[in-house]
């Protein structure tokens, strides 16, 4: 099982999955900036936000980005799969034009960090692909 020992080796400071998961966001709305400046993703990008909503109550932390969003295959392919980047892939794909994308993952770690914190950690995601919305959960 991979998760504690991302838990206890991994990240010493357990703050640091916050920044890792608006990372996640940040690289999803560039990535989705990208696909319509060069007419793969026919949609309108606008001004994209990342939201953090903090549910006291419920004990919920939500992220919410406004990206390129997941398919469900791609959900079982980066999520599914632990140490598999999607950032690098995506600028593996887009060699010449996403350079200066600012883009920078590399390890496909990052998304796990918050298992150091979390309970459960759900993901709801429409991708930006005329393909219905990915849900997925993991209690670690």
């Amino acid at each position: 099982n991979i998760f504690p020992l991302i838990k206890t080796f991994l990240y010493s400071d357990h703050e640091i999955f916050l920044r890792e998961l608006i990372s996640n966001g940040t690289y999803a709305t560039l990535k989705l900036k990208h696909l319509t400046s060069i007419g793969e993703a026919k949609v309108e990008y606008g001004n994209p936000i990342i939201e953090v909503k903090i549910d006291k109550e419920g004990k919920k932390l939500h992220i919410i980005d406004q990206g390129l969003g997941m398919t469900a295959d791609e959900v079982e392919k980066y999520i599914n799969q632990v140490a598999f980047s999607g950032a690098e892939e995506f600028l593996d794909k887009y060699k010449d034009s996403a350079k200066d994308s600012g883009i920078i993952g590399h390890f496909g770690l990052g998304f796990y960090s918050a298992f150091m914190v979390a309970e459960k950690v759900e993901i709801i995601t429409k991708s930006f692909k005329d393909e219905p919305a990915a849900h997925w959960t993991c209690d670690g």
